[in-house]
Protein backbone atom coordinates (compact mmCIF):
# COMPACT_ATOMS: atom_id res chain seq x y z
CA UNK A 1 0.00 0.00 0.00
CA UNK A 2 1.40 3.18 -0.83
CA UNK A 3 1.18 5.86 1.52
CA UNK A 4 0.48 9.20 -0.26
CA UNK A 5 0.17 12.96 0.83
CA UNK A 6 -1.75 14.63 -1.27
CA UNK A 7 -2.53 18.05 -1.58
CA UNK A 8 -5.31 20.72 -3.08
CA UNK A 9 -5.71 24.36 -2.26
CA UNK A 10 -9.08 25.80 -3.16
CA UNK A 11 -10.76 29.10 -2.64
CA UNK A 12 -14.42 29.55 -2.58
CA UNK A 13 -16.40 32.15 -3.83
CA UNK A 14 -17.18 34.26 -0.90
CA UNK A 15 -16.91 34.79 2.67
CA UNK A 16 -20.65 34.20 2.98
CA UNK A 17 -20.74 30.76 1.33
CA UNK A 18 -18.22 29.60 4.64
CA UNK A 19 -21.09 28.56 6.64
CA UNK A 20 -23.06 26.71 3.68
CA UNK A 21 -19.83 25.44 2.25
CA UNK A 22 -18.06 24.31 5.12
CA UNK A 23 -15.19 21.31 5.64
CA UNK A 24 -17.56 18.70 5.81
CA UNK A 25 -19.84 19.67 2.37
CA UNK A 26 -16.33 20.59 0.78
CA UNK A 27 -14.92 17.09 1.39
CA UNK A 28 -18.15 14.93 0.45
CA UNK A 29 -18.61 17.12 -2.66
CA UNK A 30 -14.74 16.07 -3.97
CA UNK A 31 -15.42 12.73 -2.91
CA UNK A 32 -18.37 12.52 -5.34
CA UNK A 33 -16.68 13.25 -8.11
CA UNK A 34 -18.59 17.09 -8.63
CA UNK A 35 -15.00 18.88 -9.94
CA UNK A 36 -17.26 21.71 -11.58
CA UNK A 37 -18.43 22.68 -8.61
CA UNK A 38 -15.04 23.12 -6.37
CA UNK A 39 -13.59 24.26 -9.81
CA UNK A 40 -15.71 27.29 -10.11
CA UNK A 41 -14.76 28.12 -6.46
CA UNK A 42 -11.27 28.28 -7.13
CA UNK A 43 -9.45 31.18 -6.81
CA UNK A 44 -5.87 31.90 -8.70
CA UNK A 45 -3.39 29.83 -6.36
CA UNK A 46 -5.26 26.91 -7.03
CA UNK A 47 -6.37 27.53 -11.09
CA UNK A 48 -2.16 27.76 -11.54
CA UNK A 49 -1.53 24.54 -9.29
CA UNK A 50 -4.23 22.70 -11.34
CA UNK A 51 -3.78 24.32 -14.89
CA UNK A 52 -7.48 23.27 -15.47
CA UNK A 53 -10.69 21.64 -14.40
CA UNK A 54 -9.14 18.46 -15.68
CA UNK A 55 -6.35 18.64 -13.35
CA UNK A 56 -8.59 18.95 -10.43
CA UNK A 57 -10.28 15.54 -11.76
CA UNK A 58 -7.22 13.71 -12.02
CA UNK A 59 -6.35 14.60 -8.44
CA UNK A 60 -9.90 13.22 -7.08
CA UNK A 61 -8.72 10.24 -9.57
CA UNK A 62 -5.46 9.50 -7.56
CA UNK A 63 -7.39 9.43 -4.34
CA UNK A 64 -9.73 6.99 -5.74
CA UNK A 65 -6.85 4.70 -6.97
CA UNK A 66 -4.97 4.83 -4.22
CA UNK A 67 -7.65 5.24 -1.30
CA UNK A 68 -11.06 3.71 -3.16
CA UNK A 69 -14.08 4.06 -2.05
CA UNK A 70 -14.95 5.87 1.64
CA UNK A 71 -16.79 3.59 3.59
CA UNK A 72 -17.93 5.36 6.67
CA UNK A 73 -16.59 9.06 8.33
CA UNK A 74 -15.50 7.56 11.96
CA UNK A 75 -14.91 11.45 13.50
CA UNK A 76 -14.56 14.88 12.59
CA UNK A 77 -13.91 17.68 14.20
CA UNK A 78 -13.33 21.69 14.06
CA UNK A 79 -10.24 23.39 15.16
CA UNK A 80 -8.16 26.32 14.69
CA UNK A 81 -4.75 27.26 14.05
CA UNK A 82 -3.54 31.02 14.58
CA UNK A 83 -6.30 32.76 11.70
CA UNK A 84 -6.99 29.44 10.13
CA UNK A 85 -10.03 27.24 10.98
CA UNK A 86 -9.51 23.72 10.62
CA UNK A 87 -11.79 20.55 9.68
CA UNK A 88 -10.64 17.44 9.79
CA UNK A 89 -11.79 14.05 8.73
CA UNK A 90 -11.28 10.57 9.45
CA UNK A 91 -12.32 8.21 7.61
CA UNK A 92 -12.48 4.59 6.42
CA UNK A 93 -12.00 3.45 2.76
CA UNK A 94 -12.09 0.29 0.88
CA UNK A 95 -8.59 0.34 -0.06
CA UNK A 96 -7.38 1.82 3.43
CA UNK A 97 -9.34 0.40 5.86
CA UNK A 98 -6.76 1.78 8.50
CA UNK A 99 -7.91 5.40 8.43
CA UNK A 100 -7.42 8.26 5.99
CA UNK A 101 -7.61 11.75 7.41
CA UNK A 102 -8.83 14.61 4.82
CA UNK A 103 -7.81 17.91 6.73
CA UNK A 104 -9.00 21.57 5.11
CA UNK A 105 -7.93 25.10 6.26
CA UNK A 106 -9.70 28.21 5.63
CA UNK A 107 -9.15 31.97 6.42
CA UNK A 108 -11.44 34.52 7.92
CA UNK A 109 -12.41 35.64 4.70
CA UNK A 110 -13.97 32.80 3.82
CA UNK A 111 -11.19 31.53 1.87
CA UNK A 112 -9.46 27.79 1.38
CA UNK A 113 -6.52 27.28 1.97
CA UNK A 114 -5.95 23.77 1.84
CA UNK A 115 -7.13 20.05 1.44
CA UNK A 116 -4.96 17.04 2.30
CA UNK A 117 -5.45 13.42 2.25
CA UNK A 118 -3.18 10.88 3.20
CA UNK A 119 -3.43 7.66 5.18
CA UNK A 120 -4.19 8.83 9.26
CA UNK A 121 -0.85 8.25 11.30
CA UNK A 122 -1.99 9.16 15.28
CA UNK A 123 -4.22 7.36 17.29
CA UNK A 124 -8.05 8.27 17.28
CA UNK A 125 -9.25 9.96 20.78
CA UNK A 126 -10.86 7.78 23.02
CA UNK A 127 -12.72 8.23 26.37
CA UNK A 128 -11.80 4.42 27.15
CA UNK A 129 -8.58 4.80 27.77
CA UNK A 130 -8.55 4.09 31.60
CA UNK A 131 -11.52 1.22 30.96
CA UNK A 132 -11.11 -2.31 32.29
CA UNK A 133 -12.66 -5.20 30.65
CA UNK A 134 -16.20 -6.52 32.16
CA UNK A 135 -16.30 -9.69 30.58
CA UNK A 136 -13.89 -12.49 30.98
CA UNK A 137 -12.30 -12.82 28.05
CA UNK A 138 -10.48 -15.82 26.95
CA UNK A 139 -8.22 -16.15 23.83
CA UNK A 140 -10.65 -16.50 20.75
CA UNK A 141 -8.69 -19.24 18.78
CA UNK A 142 -6.65 -22.77 19.16
CA UNK A 143 -3.28 -23.01 19.74
CA UNK A 144 -1.07 -20.51 19.53
CA UNK A 145 -0.71 -17.56 16.86
CA UNK A 146 1.79 -13.83 16.62
CA UNK A 147 -0.30 -10.63 17.14
CA UNK A 148 0.62 -8.49 13.80
CA UNK A 149 -1.18 -5.55 14.81
CA UNK A 150 -2.07 -4.63 18.97
CA UNK A 151 -1.84 -2.45 21.41
CA UNK A 152 -2.62 1.08 22.03
CA UNK A 153 -0.13 3.44 19.61
CA UNK A 154 -0.17 4.07 16.02
CA UNK A 155 3.30 2.43 16.28
CA UNK A 156 2.05 -0.93 17.68
CA UNK A 157 -1.40 -1.33 16.03
CA UNK A 158 -2.60 0.68 12.83
CA UNK A 159 -6.07 -0.49 13.81
CA UNK A 160 -5.65 2.73 16.54
CA UNK A 161 -6.35 5.63 13.91
CA UNK A 162 -10.25 3.74 13.64
CA UNK A 163 -12.81 5.00 16.61
CA UNK A 164 -14.13 1.06 16.55
CA UNK A 165 -10.98 -0.53 16.21
CA UNK A 166 -8.80 0.97 18.55
CA UNK A 167 -7.46 -1.31 20.40
CA UNK A 168 -8.21 -4.43 17.95
CA UNK A 169 -5.79 -6.86 17.37
CA UNK A 170 -4.56 -8.78 13.85
CA UNK A 171 -3.86 -12.32 14.49
CA UNK A 172 -1.82 -14.71 12.41
CA UNK A 173 1.02 -17.35 12.49
CA UNK A 174 5.01 -17.24 11.43
CA UNK A 175 7.41 -20.35 11.33
CA UNK A 176 10.61 -18.68 10.76
CA UNK A 177 10.65 -15.34 9.10
CA UNK A 178 7.19 -16.36 7.13
CA UNK A 179 3.46 -16.80 7.22
CA UNK A 180 3.02 -19.28 4.38
CA UNK A 181 4.33 -22.22 2.89
CA UNK A 182 5.29 -22.72 -1.33
CA UNK A 183 4.37 -19.65 -3.62
CA UNK A 184 1.87 -18.21 -1.33
CA UNK A 185 -0.60 -17.73 -3.89
CA UNK A 186 -3.65 -19.87 -2.68
CA UNK A 187 -4.90 -18.72 1.32
CA UNK A 188 -4.91 -22.74 1.77
CA UNK A 189 -0.70 -22.19 1.78
CA UNK A 190 -0.66 -19.81 4.78
CA UNK A 191 -0.43 -21.17 8.48
CA UNK A 192 -3.31 -19.67 9.74
CA UNK A 193 -5.86 -20.70 7.27
CA UNK A 194 -8.36 -22.83 8.93
CA UNK A 195 -7.19 -22.52 12.35
CA UNK A 196 -10.65 -23.12 14.55
CA UNK A 197 -11.84 -19.76 16.59
CA UNK A 198 -13.75 -20.02 19.47
CA UNK A 199 -15.73 -17.36 21.40
CA UNK A 200 -14.22 -15.63 23.85
CA UNK A 201 -17.09 -15.51 26.19
CA UNK A 202 -20.71 -16.34 26.66
CA UNK A 203 -23.34 -14.54 24.89
CA UNK A 204 -25.32 -14.39 22.03
CA UNK A 205 -24.57 -13.62 18.12
CA UNK A 206 -26.02 -10.44 17.52
CA UNK A 207 -24.88 -10.15 13.71
CA UNK A 208 -23.44 -12.75 11.36
CA UNK A 209 -22.09 -12.66 7.65
CA UNK A 210 -21.05 -16.43 6.26
CA UNK A 211 -20.68 -16.62 2.30
CA UNK A 212 -18.25 -13.87 1.44
CA UNK A 213 -15.91 -15.56 -0.90
CA UNK A 214 -12.60 -15.59 0.33
CA UNK A 215 -9.48 -13.46 -1.34
CA UNK A 216 -6.78 -15.06 -3.14
CA UNK A 217 -3.63 -13.67 -1.32
CA UNK A 218 -2.66 -10.13 -1.34
CA UNK A 219 -6.14 -9.25 -3.58
CA UNK A 220 -8.59 -8.19 -1.12
CA UNK A 221 -12.14 -7.81 -1.57
CA UNK A 222 -13.66 -3.68 -1.00
CA UNK A 223 -17.08 -5.16 -0.71
CA UNK A 224 -17.45 -5.69 2.45
CA UNK A 225 -14.97 -4.72 5.63
CA UNK A 226 -14.53 -7.53 8.56
CA UNK A 227 -15.83 -10.15 5.22
CA UNK A 228 -17.71 -13.72 7.30
CA UNK A 229 -17.93 -12.29 11.15
CA UNK A 230 -19.69 -12.59 13.65
CA UNK A 231 -20.72 -10.25 16.78
CA UNK A 232 -21.49 -11.67 20.19
CA UNK A 233 -23.44 -9.71 22.66
CA UNK A 234 -22.04 -10.22 25.93
CA UNK A 235 -24.98 -8.83 27.72
CA UNK A 236 -22.92 -5.96 30.01
CA UNK A 237 -22.62 -3.58 27.14
CA UNK A 238 -19.25 -5.15 25.69
CA UNK A 239 -19.69 -6.67 21.88
CA UNK A 240 -16.50 -8.92 20.56
CA UNK A 241 -15.96 -8.52 16.89
CA UNK A 242 -14.69 -11.77 15.29
CA UNK A 243 -13.75 -10.96 11.34
CA UNK A 244 -11.88 -12.44 7.92
CA UNK A 245 -13.57 -15.83 8.89
CA UNK A 246 -13.77 -18.52 5.95
CA UNK A 247 -16.58 -18.61 3.97
CA UNK A 248 -19.48 -21.24 5.40
CA UNK A 249 -17.53 -22.12 8.13
CA UNK A 250 -19.67 -20.33 11.14
CA UNK A 251 -21.43 -22.89 12.86
CA UNK A 252 -23.51 -20.44 14.42
CA UNK A 253 -26.87 -18.26 13.71
CA UNK A 254 -27.71 -14.78 14.51
CA UNK A 255 -29.91 -15.14 17.49
CA UNK A 256 -27.71 -18.43 18.79
CA UNK A 257 -26.46 -18.28 22.58
CA UNK A 258 -22.78 -18.93 22.77
CA UNK A 259 -20.52 -20.24 25.14
CA UNK A 260 -16.92 -19.77 25.98
CA UNK A 261 -14.29 -22.14 24.03
CA UNK A 262 -17.66 -22.70 21.64
CA UNK A 263 -16.53 -23.41 17.80
CA UNK A 264 -17.44 -20.81 16.17
CA UNK A 265 -15.82 -21.43 12.50
CA UNK A 266 -12.30 -21.15 11.26
CA UNK A 267 -9.64 -18.16 9.74
CA UNK A 268 -9.94 -17.56 6.21
CA UNK A 269 -9.57 -14.53 3.81
CA UNK A 270 -12.88 -12.91 3.39
CA UNK A 271 -13.18 -8.82 3.42
CA UNK A 272 -10.42 -6.23 3.48
CA UNK A 273 -7.93 -9.03 4.29
CA UNK A 274 -4.61 -9.34 2.75
CA UNK A 275 -3.80 -12.75 4.00
CA UNK A 276 -5.58 -15.56 6.13
CA UNK A 277 -5.80 -13.92 9.92
CA UNK A 278 -8.66 -13.28 12.51
CA UNK A 279 -9.08 -9.66 13.56
CA UNK A 280 -10.51 -9.46 16.92
CA UNK A 281 -11.73 -6.29 18.70
CA UNK A 282 -13.93 -5.61 21.29
CA UNK A 283 -16.72 -2.92 21.27
CA UNK A 284 -19.74 -1.11 23.04
CA UNK A 285 -21.86 -1.21 20.14
CA UNK A 286 -23.50 -4.25 18.00
CA UNK A 287 -22.64 -1.81 14.77
CA UNK A 288 -19.26 -1.39 14.11
CA UNK A 289 -20.23 1.74 12.02
CA UNK A 290 -20.73 3.84 15.14
CA UNK A 291 -19.23 1.89 17.67
CA UNK A 292 -16.43 2.28 19.79
CA UNK A 293 -13.23 -0.01 20.67
CA UNK A 294 -12.69 -0.60 24.15
CA UNK A 295 -9.65 -1.90 25.15
CA UNK A 296 -9.76 -5.99 25.67
CA UNK A 297 -7.90 -7.45 28.68
CA UNK A 298 -7.46 -11.31 28.25
CA UNK A 299 -7.66 -13.54 31.30
CA UNK A 300 -5.09 -16.65 31.72
CA UNK A 301 -3.05 -16.68 28.89
CA UNK A 302 0.31 -17.20 27.51
CA UNK A 303 2.99 -14.21 25.75
CA UNK A 304 6.30 -15.49 24.48
CA UNK A 305 6.39 -18.51 27.02
CA UNK A 306 5.57 -16.20 29.91
CA UNK A 307 2.03 -16.94 31.40
CA UNK A 308 -0.26 -13.33 31.86
CA UNK A 309 -2.65 -13.46 34.54
CA UNK A 310 -4.74 -10.65 32.97
CA UNK A 311 -3.73 -8.24 30.31
CA UNK A 312 -3.77 -6.78 26.93
CA UNK A 313 -1.81 -8.68 23.60
CA UNK A 314 0.93 -6.35 21.65
CA UNK A 315 2.26 -6.06 18.57
CA UNK A 316 4.40 -9.14 18.26
CA UNK A 317 3.81 -11.21 20.94
CA UNK A 318 3.42 -14.82 20.48
CA UNK A 319 0.35 -16.21 22.52
CA UNK A 320 -1.73 -18.37 23.53
CA UNK A 321 -4.37 -19.90 26.19
CA UNK A 322 -2.91 -20.81 29.15
CA UNK A 323 -2.82 -24.94 30.01
CA UNK A 324 -5.71 -24.26 33.14
CA UNK A 325 -7.65 -21.77 31.04
CA UNK A 326 -11.56 -22.85 30.99
CA UNK A 327 -11.91 -24.08 27.38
Amino acid sequence: MRWLLLALTVAQSSADSVDRYDGHQLTTEFLAGDTAALWARMGPTARRAFGTEAGLKAFRAKVANDFGDEVRVSAERLSTRGALTVYTRLSVFTRYALGVEFEWTWDEAGLVASLTAQPAFREAPSRFLEYQTKTRLQLPFEGFLQVLWGGRTWEENRHASVPDMRFAMDLLVFRGASSWAGDGLKAEQYFAWGRAVRAPAAGVVVAVETQVPDNLPNQPSTKTLYGNHLVIDHLNGEFSLLGHLMKGSISVQKGATVTVGQLLGRIGNSGVSTEPHLHYQLMDSADFTHAHGLPAQFSRYVADGKPVERGEPKRGQVIGAAPSAVR
